[in-house]
């Protein structure tokens, strides 16, 4: 049996991760099918016009993608490299791109920017789609990307270009293609007139953010089977509320109903039945209670919760806003989530920037790299205030608590020389006030 070729393993990579990766983002901007049970269902509502979905997809990507902003790249204790690292970041357009990188480590478990030098020298990063890109890596060493793969359409053909550590290799298809017609690796061909190029950096210029270790892993991944009993019970609820829960009223009467009229101050003048026949009367069915509905689909939005660490409070109004100490406790596995996340992506946050500073002349290892994201809890000023109030009255002195708060050194220096400018300046305010007053007294004008 013929070993396949990196062509082969690329286009065979794409093409199979693709159908999936749309369908994750469809759910995630809420465009959902409505799924049956029964092939009997699927035939009844086959004629339903509108779409009613409940998008908790959004809800549970949202919680983490506002939770992963990095906030600075930096080299401790080199001002120099951390400035030139966020001057890179910044002209680049990486800075611009992180939000999307996110996005796709969010949806689709992995994500990939590529950093190259364009004509005249200038460092260009910039995210791909990762439903376009592929991560090849060693079977003996996980860890070690052999080679990474990019397609996109171009044109009626479609481009793909291989990327090695010492070479890149281009291809395209021999024919054209069709929107959403998928080439297969017989229909690749080499590009260009030099369809293999030297990489001199010596590194693959591509950089995959992959949400686990073990494989990509979207924050959908137990979430899609809920979302579809959610959207089928809202459509069923729609439908009954349609259907059964306006209250219908029925009249028995030889005289007919044509001239009744159903409005505010009509009164029925109703014909009594002759004696043989069915007693004229009136009634009402009972409507469709949609209460039931509301419970189910609460109840798989929990489950969703639940799932997917993300607390209640975000589906549904809770009666009352937490308190902080009730958020915080809410929040906290979602926040342990988040924070594992960021340390699984910091890494090739540190190799990416690593490589930017090479490509501008400067030898940063990227282990002295440090990729800083915003903290993930929610900010909560008054209960951070009062538990550094019980602190100290605990005994424990201002400058711990702080350190433990995340103050480094500099920060504390600037408190006490802050607090030393302060004691200055109300000395010298309480010296002018004496000074004046012992001036208004010398002088007989003391009131």
């Amino acid at each position: 049996m013929a070993v396949p070729t990196d062509v082969q393993k690329a286009v065979l990579a794409l093409t199979a991760k693709k159908p999936r990766y749309d369908m994750l983002y469809r759910y995630a901007d809420g465009l959902q099918p409505l799924v049956y049970s029964s092939e009997k269902l699927r035939e009844i509502f086959s004629g339903l016009d509108a779409r009613f979905t409940v998008n908790w997809c959004a809800i549970v990507i949202n919680s983490v993608l506002d939770r992963m902003e990095l906030s600075a790249v930096t080299v401790p204790n080199d001002d120099a490299t951390t400035q030139t690292l966020a001057d890179l970041r910044e002209q680049s357009g990486l800075v611009d791109d992180e939000y999307s990188i996110h996005e796709d480590v969010c949806v689709t478990g992995e994500a990939f920017a590529l950093v190259w030098p364009d004509e005249d020298g200038t460092i260009q990063a910039f995210h791909n789609d990762s439903r376009l890109c592929h991560a090849e890596y060693d079977g003996a060493n996980p860890r070690q990307m052999r080679f990474a793969a990019k397609w996109w359409p171009e044109g009626d053909a479609v481009r793909l270009n291989l990327y090695y550590p010492d070479h890149m290799e281009y291809y395209a298809t021999n024919r054209a293609f069709k929107t959403g017609e998928t080439p297969d690796a017989k229909a690749f061909i080499p590009w260009g007139d030099e369809p293999v190029a030297v990489n001199q950096f010596g590194m693959i210029p591509v950089f995959h953010f992959r949400s686990s270790r073990r494989g990509p892993k979207s924050q959908l991944a137990n979430v899609i089977e809920p979302q579809d009993m959610i959207n089928k019970l809202t459509a069923d609820m729609m439908v009954a509320a349609e259907f059964g829960a306006f209250r219908q009223r029925y009249v028995i009467s030889q005289a007919g109903i044509v001239n009744l009229q159903n409005n505010p101050n009509a009164i029925w003048d109703l014909v009594a039945a002759d004696k043989d026949s069915q007693p004229t009367s009136v009634g009402e069915f009972s409507p469709t209670d949609l209460a039931n509905y509301l419970g189910a689909i609460n109840k798989f939005a929990q489950d969703i919760g639940v799932i997917t660490s993300t607390p209640r409070h975000y589906f549904y109004s809770q009666g009352g806003d937490p308190s902080g100490e009730a958020l915080i406790a809410m929040e906290a596995p979602l926040n342990r989530k988040v924070e594992r996340l960021q340390a699984t992506l910091e890494p090739t946050w540190r190799d990416l920037y690593s490589f930017m500073a090479y490509l501008s002349g400067l030898q940063v290892p990227s282990q002295s790299i440090y990729a800083a994201y915003e903290e993930s809890e929610t900010v909560q000023p008054k209960t951070t205030a009062e538990i550094r109030e019980l602190s100290v009255r605990a005994g424990m002195p201002l400058a711990t608590v702080l350190r433990d708060e995340g103050w480094d050194e500099e920060d504390l220096a600037q408190m006490d020389a802050d607090k030393e400018a302060e004691r200055v300046a109300q000395a010298s305010y309480a010296d002018a006030v004496l000074s004046q007053a012992q001036r208004q007294f010398d002088q007989g004008t003391v009131v």
